[in-house]
Formats: C-alpha cells, sequence, structure tokens
C-alpha cells in the first residue's frame, strides 16, 4: 500500500511541471465521528480537535482541479496524518464541489495492537468557496472504506468518519 501512494505521489508531483500549480495551506475544526457494531449492539462517540496543512492545486482543464494535501489532524489524544486527494469541479468560478480518496495514517505515540489498521482508506465529499483568488473556505466530510480492526470476527466493525471545516490560503 505504501508503494502505491509513492509512485501515485511521484506520478502526481512529477506532472506538476507540465499544469500550472499553486500551493498553499489550510486548517480548522476537524470532528471525528468513531461507531462500533458488534452483535450484542453499537455504540458511537465523537470528538472535535483540529487539522492544519499544505496543499497543492493542480490546473486540470476548464472547470477541473486536483488537490492533493497532507494535513495533521489532532482530535483529543489522538493525531493522525490525513492525506486527501480531491478532484474539484467549478460550478461557478468561486464555488467548487470536491471528491476523491483520502487515506488516514494514526501517528499513535503508543505502540499500535495487531488487530487494529493503523491505515484506513476513506471517500471524501465536500466543496470549498473562494473569497478571493487566494482565500477560501473548504469542508470535507470523509467516509471510512476499510474496517478498524484486522481479520474481526463477522459481525465486528469499527469505523471513523471525519469531518473537516477551516479556511485555505493559496500562495
Amino acid at each position: 500500500m505504501k508503494k502505491l501512494l509513492l509512485v501515485g505521489a511521484v506520478a502526481l508531483f512529477g506532472s506538476m511541471n507540465a499544469q500550472k500549480t499553486s500551493f498553499g495551506i489550510n486548517g480548522g475544526v476537524i470532528s471525528g465521528f468513531a461507531k462500533a457494531k458488534t452483535p450484542s449492539g453499537n455504540s458511537t462517540d465523537s470528538n472535535v480537535g483540529f487539522y492544519a496543512g499544505f496543499f497543492a492545486e493542480i490546473n486540470a482543464g476548464n472547470q477541473f482541479k486536483i488537490q492533493p494535501a497532507i494535513n495533521y489532524a489532532n482530535i483529543q489524544d489522538g493525531s493522525a496524518l490525513q492525506i486527501p486527494v480531491m478532484v474539484k469541479y467549478y460550478v461557478d468560478p468561486k464555488f467548487n464541489l470536491q471528491a476523491g480518496p483520502q487515506f488516514t495514517f494514526d501517528l499513535d505515540e503508543n505502540p499500535i495492537p495487531d488487530y487494529y489498521n493503523s491505515t484506513n482508506i476513506g471517500l471524501a465529499l465536500g466543496a470549498a468557496y473562494e473569497f478571493t483568488p487566494k482565500l477560501f473556505l473548504e469542508a470535507r466530510y470523509s467516509f471510512q472504506l476499510n474496517n478498524h480492526l484486522k481479520n474481526a470476527p463477522s459481525g465486528y466493525s469499527v469505523r471513523a468518519n471525519y469531518l473537516n471545516f477551516g479556511l485555505g490560503y493559496k500562495f
């Protein structure tokens, strides 16, 4: 999986030389929503934290741009690295809709148990409004597609979804 991400990143950043690319920073509030399912019932939990990171925006055609990002996210006592790769469709010159994969890597300082996936794959959907050519407001919700538990028995799963809401600035 890590090799696939590396090959994808090299290909993506290699194509930046051929396209108009801008770079920037973003940050804001992140809410995490966890749901655990067992044969005896379900439980949910949610917490709020912050995220901050860097992004590139690659012009991919008339109304399309691709925005890969690397965000540090901190919720309660846990931290993670979020890597969304959003395809942006401009409905209006100031407003865009977004969709793409989001990879989340847990950065816990404590040893991660063998039964726990520290790499999570999600599908993110979002939107952004650009106040100026440099300043924008973004919102993105990601749905975890894989199970947090490795080799879980039938009927057991843990999934975490995230809502990012913040500001971004293009250099």
